[in-house]
């Protein structure tokens, strides 16, 4: 079935009308954007929805609003804050012991392009948001995600790790950000270390024999709340990095995506049987080209993992 970068999330979902009834979803960062219209696509479809966010009130926010569109979506309001682990280690259990089952589990949240900061247990935050958080969180449901199959992982990662991420790739000497601060260089990394998780991922689920899909995929540029954490040197870093965005943002805007189409890369790689487990996705389809190139190094991609299980207490 094709899909261009045009289609939306309901397009995608209609084209498959899969019933999601019984299936179980979680979908971080749900409150607004694209993970807002991934979760109310969805629920569209009869999935039961876990709607985290970093308050409770932000995801009873967004369970309002994905009732004036779907009135009878099933939704649980849960509290989860990417940058504190503690609040992580809370969710996962929390979760495990209302024992339902792990279909899809959807890794969306993330900052871009912030003001040097770190999160409450000292981490770079972009690197402690987009990929310790969820790396920590994916470890702690991988069991239920196995005993659910089939399932799927979907990591919402950028092209941006290619444009902006330097060549050499992570820098492990340096991933506290003490030596040198560049704010779109650590967005970059971050997001390399998406790709590298769902690679890693997929490999160790392939070893135990676990039916689970994981991929990684580019949203497309799309205005929506992430740019909020930029400070104005940010937004500045930005729009100078790279051709590409200039031209998506100023020039060519055709590939200036709203927020249905940005959902629909989300939809189409938690639905389609077409999926490739351990694949790059960008606007419904594989997309080798925005990957960088760093992305298969599979030495890499496990020095990454052991890292993360030591700075988040899993080793």
């Amino acid at each position: 079935m094709s899909f261009t970068w045009k289609s939306t999330a309901e397009d995608v979902a209609n084209a498959y009308g899969i019933d999601l009834k019984g299936k179980v979803a979680i979908v971080t960062g749900s409150n607004s954007g694209i993970g807002l219209e991934t979760s109310r696509v969805l629920a569209m479809y009869h999935a039961k929805v876990i709607i985290p966010c970093r308050t409770i009130a932000k995801a009873e926010g967004a369970i309002e609003e994905i009732k004036k569109t779907v009135p009878n979506a099933d939704l649980i309001a849960m509290q989860l804050d990417l940058g504190d682990l503690s609040s992580v280690r809370a969710f996962a259990q929390a979760y495990l012991d209302l024992n339902l089952p792990l279909h899809l589990l959807i890794n969306n949240a993330g900052i871009m392009g912030c003001p040097k900061s770190y999160t409450k247990d000292g981490f770079e935050a972009q690197f402690g948001v987009n990929h310790l958080g969820h790396f920590l969180l994916t470890s702690l449901l991988s069991d239920r995600l196995k005993a659910s199959a089939p399932s799927r992982v979907v990591i919402i990662s950028a092209t941006g790790a290619k444009f902006w991420c330097p060549a050499s790739g992570i820098d492990f000497d340096d991933l506290q950000a003490e030596k040198s601060y560049q704010s779109f260089k650590r967005y970059g990394q971050s997001k390399l270390a998406n790709i590298l998780h769902a690679k890693e991922l997929q490999r160790r689920f392939d070893a135990e024999g676990a039916d689970v899909k994981v991929t990684a995929l580019h949203p497309g540029v799309i205005q929506t709340g992430l740019q909020q954490s930029m400070g104005i040197r940010g937004m500045i870093d930005m729009i100078c990095a790279t051709r590409y965005l200039r031209e998506a943002l100023f020039g060519d805007t055709s590939h200036l995506k709203n927020i249905p189409q940005g959902a629909s890369t989300s939809i189409y790689c938690a639905l389609s049987p077409d999926v490739i487990k351990g694949e790059f996705y960008c606007d419904n389809a594989p997309n080798v080209s925005g990957l960088h190139e760093r992305a298969s190094d599979e030495d890499m991609a496990k020095r990454l993992w052991q890292t993360s299980e030591k700075m988040v207490g899993l080793a």
